[in-house]
């Protein structure tokens, strides 16, 4: 949104967090919860659990939940 005097003011309408942002945080507290011995292991549960979701964001998942 822009005030009168054209610039973008970011408070007038917050943006909701992306659903990306919280299918990553739900894939990281599944791997919290089931504490994976292994990478190979974490992977096998997020593609269990997650079967629909590209490699990639498991992949993002799993590096996310190594920090």
């Amino acid at each position: 949104m822009r005030t009168t005097s054209g610039a973008i003011d970011a408070t007038a309408n917050p943006q909701p967090p992306a659903a990306g942002d919280q299918l990553l945080r739900a894939m990281t507290d599944l791997l919290v919860r089931q504490r994976p011995a292994t990478a190979a292991d974490a992977l096998r549960a997020l593609r269990r659990d997650y079967p629909d979701i590209p490699l990639a964001l498991r992949i993002a998942a799993l590096r996310a939940g190594a920090r």
